[in-house]
């Protein structure tokens, strides 16, 4: 701890005020030879130890303060005591008092062994005159003096030894409070009344942002611009009074500050300050804070705060007349991502999904992780549905561009549900509510888009419910049928495959595909409702084979959670071993889209189908992203060209065209979905196409219906 003030003794151990005090002590000398002088005759003896005198103490009070020096000093004057009664002058007598002064001041001035043979050297030098004559009384008078003298030096060093021996235990104990002072982690600090700084630990130094050294002796003034209110609260503690803790803010750090009056024996001294470094429990606290009102993986507000700021937002709004909108985002096919990347990679892609919201939002509106991987935006100050729309579209646009997760480059899309308008008070809850409802009707129209929020959206939400329930109980009691529709080579017009569909008749009504296979996907029966189907065309398509179509070829879907899911490919064995159907006979669909969710994991995948010699056509082929660098490498056998192609001819013959040579090129054949016309067909034909599938040569059929289909042929259209 840094001290201000003099310490009590100098390094040798003299006391230090009697030191500083000692060359005035010789100064007073002189001035009493001058005053023996005056009234007696003088002489040159005389002046010259004057003369001595005034030197000797003028260089002490100069600086001249070093032990060697006290020890010439006591030297000369003891000599010059002894010349001066010596010489037997009229005044000599006078002289004798020195020896007195010099026995009482020198022990006290000079320590340890040299003070001891200051003590002897007095009453020896005074003895020493006797001989002479010149002790100024016989000798029984002179032995009495020298023993007085003896006990004057003796008392004197006595009490000095006492003195040091009480300095050097209180220099101690301050030693050992410093240095505990030092050591702790709480600021302290010493002021006197006059409020400037006395003692100084690192700690409070570094709450100052100076050093201990620069703060001592310093008023407290001097740090009321970085301390504020530390002045004011000094000063009412100096003066009596009670002052509470005071907490600032200096030197990037938060501390709190008590201060208490100190007080010694005489009364107040001073006035003490602890200071505690409380960065840590504010950072705490603030984290603590913040964890509750925000989403510990992406940093965003959570479900609380946003409904806090929704609430707040729609009270402004509906007091000002201002239209609002709400934006429920989910991430699509989240789940599959998450089982075929891991959870980290999943934790991952919601923190970029989080970044990407924030990027695509406005300045001012408020994004939220609501939990799993629905996210929320609240925009305000929206001028009408189109500009709120047009802030989920630049979402939906940031997060179709590819992740890089780990290793991998993911591509995700996202479903939103919008609402908008001049709300009414306290309808913060059903905006989000009715959000969530457009939200799912933008998963049931196909995923990756916006979709506004009507009042039809509340029934379908409720009908949605019902079906999923219903799917649920379906799936798990095997009500799932199968369809098959005829895959037709367009050289011999004969059927060479099948392509199986899964059905679902609810009370006796048909779901569409389109509305159920999504249905199952979010609730997780995806895999299951595929093995159904799968289980149920190797065993039908393997009896066909045995009786009648050894050449006939069966494809089945798979989902994008079938082939994220490592187990998969066992499972398609499996069924292979136990319908006894061969490989070759098995054809597995994947869509592009599916395909680029993870492009990794899905070649993995479809090379250990290709190894069990199952063969693997590309679905849908035209309305993804793949590039032809990635085509080149995918281990496929068939493209499927896009219905949507067949829809426009003849006006996408060029690009059909171009399709079939590009499929030649990486030794794929083609089909053709979607024919439904014979001049569609008949636009094909020439172009090279290897088979077609459409409503025109066949369409969905039961099992039963499948023999005939196989024996009659396809009806052809007439040319």
């Amino acid at each position: 701890m840094t001290v201000s003030g003099p310490t009590l003794v100098d390094p040798d151990g003299a006391p230090r005020l009697v030191r500083r005090l000692e060359p005035w002590t010789l100064l007073a000398l002189a001035v009493h030879a001058v005053a023996v002088e005056a009234v007696s005759s003088w002489s040159v003896e005389a002046v010259a130890a004057i003369a001595v005198l005034g030197v000797l103490g003028g260089l002490g009070l100069a600086g001249w303060q070093s032990r060697s020096a006290v020890l010439i000093r006591f030297v000369s004057v003891l000599t010059l005591t002894f010349l001066l009664m010596a010489h037997e002058g009229p005044g000599a007598g006078y002289f004798l008092l020195w020896s007195f002064v010099i026995a009482a001041v020198y022990p006290l001035v000079l320590a340890g062994r040299v003070g001891v043979l200051a003590v002897v050297a007095v009453p020896v030098a005074y003895l020493g005159l006797v001989p002479l004559g010149a002790a100024d009384g016989p000798w029984q008078v002179s032995t009495v003096r020298a023993v007085a003298l003896l006990l004057i030096g003796l008392v004197v060093h006595a009490a000095t030894d006492g003195f040091r021996a009480a300095a050097a235990q209180r220099a101690e104990a301050m030693a050992v409070l410093d240095a505990f002072a030092d050591t702790m982690p709480v600021g302290m600090t010493l002021l006197d009344l006059g409020l400037r700084f006395r003692r100084v630990n690192p700690v409070f130094a570094q709450l100052c942002d100076v050093s201990s050294d620069a703060l001592l002796d310093r008023p407290a003034e001097d740090l009321a611009p970085s301390v504020p209110g530390l002045v004011h609260h000094l000063e009412r503690v100096r003066d009596g009074h009670q002052a509470p803790p005071l907490e600032v803010h200096s030197a990037g750090r938060w501390w709190t500050l008590q201060i208490f009056p100190v007080t010694g024996p005489a009364g107040r001294i001073g006035v003490g300050v602890a200071a505690i470094d409380i960065t840590a429990q504010r950072e705490s606290a603030r984290a603590l804070a913040h964890s509750a009102t925000h989403d510990s993986l992406t940093g965003l507000p959570n479900r609380a705060l946003f409904g806090d700021r929704l609430g707040m937002e729609v009270a402004r709004a509906a007091r000002r007349g201002e239209p609002i909108a709400v934006l429920f985002c989910d991430l699509d096919r989240f789940k599959d991502l998450n089982d075929s990347l891991g959870h980290a990679a999943g934790d991952e892609l919601l923190r970029v999904a989080g970044e990407r919201l924030a990027a695509a939002v406005r300045t001012g509106d408020t994004v939220a992780r609501l939990g799993g991987d629905e996210f929320a935006v609240l925009c305000t100050e929206v001028a009408d549905t189109a500009a709120a729309v047009a802030v989920g579209e630049r979402i939906r646009e940031l997060l179709r561009e590819p992740m890089r997760i780990g290793s991998r480059d993911v591509t995700a899309t996202m479903s939103i549900g919008l609402t908008a308008g001049i709300p009414h008070v306290g309808a913060a809850q059903q905006l989000l509510a009715d959000a969530d409802v457009a939200m799912y009707a933008a998963k049931d129209a196909g995923r990756d888009r916006v979709v506004v929020f009507d009042a039809e959206h509340r029934t379908g939400a409720r009908q949605r419910f019902e079906v999923h329930a219903a799917l649920r109980g379906a799936v798990e009691r095997g009500e799932i049928s199968v369809a098959y529709q005829p895959i037709v080579d367009l050289g011999t017009h004969r059927v060479t495959g099948l392509e199986a569909l899964a059905r679902w008749n609810r009370g006796g009504a048909p779901v569409s595909p389109s509305v159920f296979i999504p249905m199952a996907e979010d609730l997780g029966l995806i895999e299951h409702l595929g093995n159904q189907v799968a289980r149920r065309a190797t065993e039908d398509v393997q009896r066909w084979r045995a009786e009648l179509y050894p050449d006939l070829v069966v494809s089945v879907n798979l989902s994008v959670r079938q082939l994220a899911v490592p187990g998969s490919v066992r499972a398609l064995a499996r069924l292979l071993d136990e319908s006894g159907l061969a490989p070759t006979a098995l054809r597995v669909e994947v869509t592009e889209s599916a395909l680029m969710a993870d492009v990794a994991a899905g070649v993995e995948r479809l090379d250990q189908l290709r190894e069990l010699g199952v063969r693997i056509a590309l679905d849908d082929f035209g309305t993804g992203y793949s590039s032809l660098a990635l085509l080149r490498d995918l281990p496929v056998d068939v493209i499927k060209i896009d219905r949507s192609f067949a829809q426009r001819l003849p006006d996408e013959t060029a690009m059909v065209a171009f399709i079939v040579d590009l499929a030649r090129t990486i030794g794929a054949t083609t089909v053709v979905e979607g024919v439904e016309t014979p001049e569609q067909l008949a636009v094909l034909a020439p172009l090279g196409c290897d088979a077609v599938q459409g409503f025109l040569l066949g369409r969905p059929t039961s099992a039963d219906a499948v023999p005939a289909l196989l024996a009659d042929g396809p009806a052809w259209p007439a040319s």
